[in-house]
């Protein structure tokens, strides 16, 4: 009996549907809908416009702020390079002068102990013939 009640309520369902015939006013409806749909399109290009130049304003602004810590870490690299070298240099002379200044003293105690016994015994106690 279900099936047959069941089957009397789909054909009562198929009769009693009818097609709707779309009118004037949904026409101007569906009119007015596109219209609207069209301005938030535009609205929503625009934003996204927006949003680009912005990102595109913060990546130019990332990159010079990574050039001016480039520039800024090689001055300062080289500033301690600079640095380090003219601050050395006095005392590389100094060491070289005196390194001049070893040799010929040594030259002198062996031209002295070439004659002087013992300044000889002396230098050989030493290592320095």
């Amino acid at each position: 009996m279900s099936k047959w009640l069941l089957a009397l309520v789909l054909c009562l369902s198929v009769v009693q549907a009818k097609e709707v015939p779309f009118t004037l006013e949904d026409r101007d409806r569906l009119i007015r809908m596109e219209a609207e749909l069209k301005a938030l399109s535009k609205s929503v290009d625009a934003r996204f416009e927006e949003v680009n130049r912005k990102i595109d304003m913060l990546f130019n602004f990332l990159w010079i702020i990574t050039g001016i810590f480039t520039t800024i870490t090689v001055a300062t690299i080289g500033f301690a390079i600079w640095d380090r070298r003219t601050t050395l240099k006095p005392f590389e002379d100094k060491i070289r002068k005196l390194e001049d200044k070893d040799k010929a003293f040594l030259e002198a105690l062996k031209s002295l102990a070439e004659e002087d016994k013992k300044v000889y015994e002396i230098l050989r106690k030493y290592n320095m013939l």
